[in-house]
């Protein structure tokens, strides 16, 4: 009887969920519990992914996905007999990047994808695995794919980051230092801003003008993506927030 008032719960949740976050300290069993939580819905008769956040391979290595294929989604054969399926994947901030540029930049896409900054930035930004891990689970979420998204999130301080992560980077997209870097001209005495323009010349003192000029051409190349970014990232935020 107690189990049951206990199960019920969570039962409801897998039956009607389209995103369920693990959460917690490292070695608590995580990957373990998102792939359990994943498995039963999947046997219950709903399409799921299951996507790990956590740089660790742990998910991959057990459910045999390569390096190479990581970042698309995995389909576990035999894990499931009827209607569900269960699917797993591993987070490639990168891969995911290049992809965003390639689908949503249109002509500019190359001459990004070849600027050495944004080379540099696409898996070493500070932050750039949870922004990427939101475009990657809006991608997944919006597939019309599947049903549910489990989530296996890095140990806890970096979980909270993933979390934050849409708030963040729509904060970042109205900084006035972005604004800047966007303007139009490629004078820095031509920003308007007084505050981001002495940031501007005291990182080319410090950096070098090429250095510079290469980051804000890379910046300027990327403006147009804005408004898609602020409004994934929105809708990811209020989709986080959702109570189920």
């Amino acid at each position: 009887m107690t189990s049951r008032r206990i199960g019920s719960p969570l039962a409801h949740l897998l039956d009607t969920a389209d995103l369920l976050v693990t959460c917690g300290p490292g070695g608590v069993g995580k990957t373990t519990t998102a792939a359990a939580l994943g498995l039963a819905a999947a046997r219950a008769g709903r399409r799921v992914v299951v996507v790990t956040i956590d740089p660790a391979r742990r998910l991959a290595d057990a459910l045999g996905i390569d390096s190479e294929h990581a970042n698309e989604p995995h389909l576990v054969a035999g894990a499931v007999t009827g209607p569900g399926s269960f699917s797993a994947l591993m987070l490639d901030a990168e891969h995911t990047f290049d992809q965003l540029i390639r689908e949503r930049a249109g002509d500019a896409a190359d001459s990004i994808l070849s600027n050495s900054v944004y080379r540099s930035i696409a898996g070493s930004l500070a932050g750039a695995q949870e922004y990427m891990a939101i475009e990657r689970l809006h991608q997944l979420h919006h597939s019309g794919e599947y049903d549910l998204v489990v989530i296996d999130t890095p140990p806890s301080r970096h979980a909270i980051d993933v979390l934050e992560a849409p708030d963040r980077l729509v904060r970042f997209l109205s900084n006035p230092v972005y604004r800047a870097l966007t303007l139009p001209s490629r004078s820095f005495a031509k920003v308007t801003n007084a505050a981001s323009n002495a940031f501007l010349w005291t990182v080319k003192r410090l950096a070098g003008p090429k250095i510079v000029e290469d980051t804000i051409e890379f910046f300027r190349s990327i403006s147009g993506l804005e408004d898609g970014l602020r409004t994934r990232a929105a809708e990811m935020a209020a989709l986080l927030r959702a109570e189920h």
